[in-house]
């Protein structure tokens, strides 16, 4: 199936750039501690670094999550439905998050990214904008993502019927 192939490939570019982020962090984390214990003279761009390769990694971890129906969720009232009952909330409850990806990751996002774009980061030196750019590149993840997950319930169920 298509919708199979789309999400193969983008669980495996997510994991393939937040495994590559996460040895980053770790060994800007070892610089970090070696700097400053044993040469005792602390790097001063490790900091600033982590922090946004931090919040990188979060957020594509969190597309990943919501890809793979792994995130946290409240599924008290869906575990205890089922049929088409259970697919209509599990729908309505993708189209809530597809609308605040829209709105605040996508939206907002393009707005923090626009709005920093001519300030830069002091250390570092690199436009605020650019570290910014997370936001709209998560939320169209978690939008594709989402829009993916709704697209498969409706083949699995219409694979069911027949």
């Amino acid at each position: 199936m298509l919708v199979d192939k789309i999400k193969k490939v983008l669980d495996r570019t997510i994991l393939i750039v937040a495994s590559f982020l996460l040895v980053v962090l770790v060994l800007g984390a070892l610089w970090q501690v070696f700097t400053r214990y044993v040469l005792q003279n602390p790097s001063t761009f490790t900091n600033e670094l982590l922090g946004f390769l931090l919040v990188w990694t979060s957020l594509l971890g969190a597309c990943y999550a919501f890809g793979s129906n792994k995130h946290l969720a409240l599924t008290f009232v869906t575990n205890k439905l089922s049929g088409s009952r259970k697919l209509i909330i599990t729908i309505i409850n993708d189209l809530f998050v597809v609308f605040f990806a829209v709105v605040i990751l996508l939206q907002g996002g393009i707005d923090a990214v626009n709005t920093t774009m001519a300030q830069t980061t002091p250390i570092l030196g690199i436009q605020k904008g650019i570290v910014y750019t997370i936001l709209p590149i998560s939320g169209v993840l978690i939008i594709l993502y989402k829009l993916l997950n709704v697209k498969n319930y409706f083949q699995t169920n219409q694979g069911e019927g027949e």
